[in-house]
């Protein structure tokens, strides 16, 4: 008997350090993508210059002193100005696909660089509202009054929360962003890994947690969409999206308040949508901040 014991708790014991193991390796998924510019998706890897557009590099200085190191496009005579918020584990480069189309609207754009890319960590929307903070603050620095938002993926999610709380934000466009950011982790562990939800996800939730040092419950951009009302906003959203699951979209929507817009082409990569059709997803784009920053 004593020795059936024993037994068992050996194994229980190397069972939960091996639960600890893999939920410490999920979390560091999470907390450090891999970040690299893939052409196939975010198609402008080399800078705005091929794009033809004149730029500054800007340094950006967060309130836990990391230097965010972002693009700066101006244009002259400006209608307003955008700061643009790319997604989970890509770089300032991710919104050039919208950034010539909308220069020449008349629009100032503000790349960001988020934490990860400077020697921070990810947190799915969390912690980048750093970032989102030191980037207004560098915008009404220069007198940019008439300021929109642009997010993509985890970047759609940080904007939501970031215009709930800040009121200088006139209009957000959301592309491709999620109303929690658990939820969709909980849905890409089943999906891509065969992860059911017990046991392991509680434990790399905790592990996530102690880890980027925030609740990871607490990063739910669908409690915030209600309170940006009533400045306009609009969702985009692949309806076949194979990472973030359209029913986000729909979510989100219902959750907003009017002025509000959902478009959803028939497109099936997650934050694709600009690669699925150009022309009018800088049509929309550019009607969408014609009519909102005024």
């Amino acid at each position: 008997m004593k020795r059936t014991f024993k037994l068992i708790s050996v194994i229980l014991f190397f069972s939960l350090i091996l639960l600890f193991g893999i939920a410490f390796y999920f979390s560091g998924m999470v907390l450090y993508p891999k970040v690299r510019c893939n052409p196939d998706h975010h198609v402008y890897c080399n800078g705005p210059k091929e794009l033809g557009l004149d730029y500054e590099e800007v340094n950006i200085t967060t309130e836990d002193k990391l230097n965010l190191v972002s693009y700066w496009i101006p244009t002259k005579q400006p209608k307003g100005t955008i700061l643009m918020v790319h997604g989970h584990g890509g770089q300032r480069n991710e919104g050039l696909r919208f950034s010539k189309s909308l220069h020449q609207a008349g629009y100032n754009l503000l790349l960001l660089s988020l934490r990860r890319n400077h020697g921070g960590y990810a947190t799915m929307g969390g912690l980048e509202q750093k970032d989102v903070d030191a980037a207004l603050e560098f915008l009404k620095a220069k007198g940019e009054t008439r300021i929109g938002i642009f997010g993509f993926s985890m970047g759609s999610a940080t904007s939501i929360i970031a215009m709930a709380n800040h009121k200088e934000i006139k209009a957000g466009l959301f592309s491709s962003g999620y109303a929690s950011a658990m939820d969709v982790l909980i849905e890409s562990a089943k999906r891509d890994f065969g992860i059911p939800y017990y046991p392991l996800i509680p434990v790399v939730k905790l592990v996530l947690d102690y880890r980027s040092g925030i609740d990871m419950n607490s990063v739910r951009p669908i409690d915030s969409i209600a309170n940006i009302y009533p400045r306009p906003i609009a969702i985009f959203h692949c309806k076949m999206d194979d990472y973030v699951d359209y029913h986000h979209a729909l979510d989100l929507y219902a959750k907003a308040k009017e002025p509000k817009r959902l478009w959803a082409p028939e497109c099936n990569r997650h934050e694709r949508i600009w690669n699925f059709d150009p022309k009018e997803a800088e049509k929309r784009t550019i009607a969408f901040f014609t009519e909102s920053l005024k």
